[in-house]
């Protein structure tokens, strides 16, 4: 489906192009790095410091190798593929909270775990994250390790990744040694184990930080995602339309880097900008801006002919309610109806990027599927007369007879939390709310967690950070 062309019509995106072009061309974009400035001044780019002005032919380079789709290997040697529309739903990230009897509190080791077998458990899950929440528990230096350490221990998902620069060690550093301990654990080093996640800094930035992870993913071989995160009024202008423009800027200046680094290493465009709530200061994840940029992600990235990402149920809520999942169901919708490639975020957090909830884990695979199933579209098989069956019923009779018809079972969704009775029925058969039968699906599949096999040299791999 392409729910993004109800917004943004060919010539619109041609415009976006131009405008973005034009500003690599004339205001340009930094990238702090060394490294990066080399290489744009032997491809025949302008310099000035670390600023970088781009020319037509450059961009043009840059995105004849970019790539739709590619395979990947989950932690069990499986393959899974990505790109093409593939609606790869992916787990919350980095949140520092989790949301316990009604109230937040910092994150810990053991609620990364339970998350991890509760992604495991999954149907409807694709792909987890390393940072699935913080673990204030574990000194920041391991904590990444840790976290590596326990995905492959307890899930056998696919991994995205986002490396945290430490005291001791840059952003590189710790991207390349979280790689190569997924590579030891699959004991493969020459197919693509995890996606990495880059971020500029707003407006048209990018800084060593960032740049110190790409640099360690191009040299082990691993795609990207890429994730523009601006604020409009404060690093993006106020216009929709101006802080499109200015990520699409930023997103095509460092998908020119890479792939003049690596040809045709697949690249997720993506853009996290959302609305602001200026009287706080903050981000507004649930509003339909949000939205609205991630539906111009789609048509850009097809316009590119790349995979790309979208931020699925995010909100700003604060509990498990109606605003929740009227935020969630704007921002997932967006994506899914315009067949993404990657939903980050698509389930699980409250409170813009602060919360994990393991009861809205479980509300929004509810969500996930019926959108899934909307996305489907309706059947139609033209070589079929439908009107043979209501014929053969009549006027005012009834088509219910015998065991349930196959095209019920198969086109028909219906959730299992979800209240789809009447009142007396629901109050008779139980009387639980959606979040009180979240807790206890919570529970059971908590529960029911059975740990994926290991050989002895997959534990060496990892042992040493395996909180027992």
């Amino acid at each position: 489906m392409e729910l993004e062309n109800l917004f943004l019509k060919a010539k619109d995106v041609e415009f976006i192009h131009e405008q973005s072009v034009k500003l690599l061309k004339e205001v340009g974009c930094v990238f702090e790095d060394d490294r990066a400035v080399e290489i744009f001044k032997k491809h025949g780019a302008t310099v000035d410091g670390y600023t970088i002005h781009f020319t037509d032919e450059l961009i043009e380079k840059g995105l004849k190798t970019v790539v739709k789709g590619f395979d990947i290997l989950r932690p069990d040697g499986s393959v899974y593929s990505m790109g093409n529309g593939s609606k790869t739903m992916a787990t919350a990230g980095s949140p520092p909270y989790v949301y316990e009897n009604g109230g937040f509190r910092f994150a810990e080791m053991h609620d990364y775990v339970d998350i991890c077998k509760l992604v495991q458990t999954s149907d409807c899950i694709d792909m987890t994250h390393l940072l699935l929440c913080d673990t204030y528990d574990i000194p920041r230096e391991e904590r990444s390790y840790y976290m590596a350490a326990a995905l492959l221990n307890y899930t056998t998902l696919p991994i995205s990744l986002t490396a945290l620069a430490t005291k001791e060690h840059d952003s590189g550093v710790v991207a390349n040694n979280v790689v190569k301990m997924i590579q030891d654990f699959m004991d493969v080093h020459d197919k693509y184990v995890a996606v990495g996640c880059i971020s500029p800094i707003s407006p048209l930035a990018w800084v060593k930080d960032s740049l110190d992870a790409m640099f360690a993913y191009c040299e082990l071989n691993q795609p990207m995602q890429l994730a523009t995160c601006s604020l409009p009024v404060l690093t993006s202008p106020a216009s929709v339309l101006g802080t499109i423009i200015q990520n699409n800027a930023e997103l095509l200046a460092v998908t020119v880097l890479i792939q003049l680094i690596k040809p045709g290493l697949p690249v997720f465009y993506g853009n996290t900008s959302t609305s602001t709530n200026l009287r706080a200061v903050s981000m507004a994840l649930g509003n339909a801006e949000t939205a609205l940029i991630s539906l111009a992600s789609a048509a850009m990235a097809k316009h590119y002919g790349m995979p790309f990402r979208t931020s699925g149920a995010l909100n700003d809520a604060v509990d498990v309610d109606f605003q929740a999942g009227v935020e969630s169901t704007m921002n997932l919708m967006s994506g899914v109806l315009s067949d993404t490639d990657l939903l980050f975020f698509s389930c699980g957090m409250l409170s813009g990027f602060n919360v994990s909830s393991l009861e809205k884990y479980v509300a929004d695979e509810q969500l996930i599927k019926l959108l899934k199933r909307m996305s489907q579209g309706i059947a139609i098989d033209y070589d079929k007369d439908y009107t043979k069956e209501i014929a053969k019923v009549g006027p005012r009779g009834n088509f219910m007879s015998g065991r349930t018809p196959k095209e019920y079972r198969k086109e028909h969704y219906v959730p299992d939390m979800f209240v789809k009775v009447d009142y007396n029925t629901w109050q008779t058969e139980d009387g639980k709310s959606i979040k009180e039968k979240a807790s206890a699906k919570v529970a059971e599949r908590l529960a029911s967690y059975q740990e994926p096999e290991k050989t002895p040299e997959q534990l060496k791999v990892i042992e040493k950070y395996l909180v027992k």
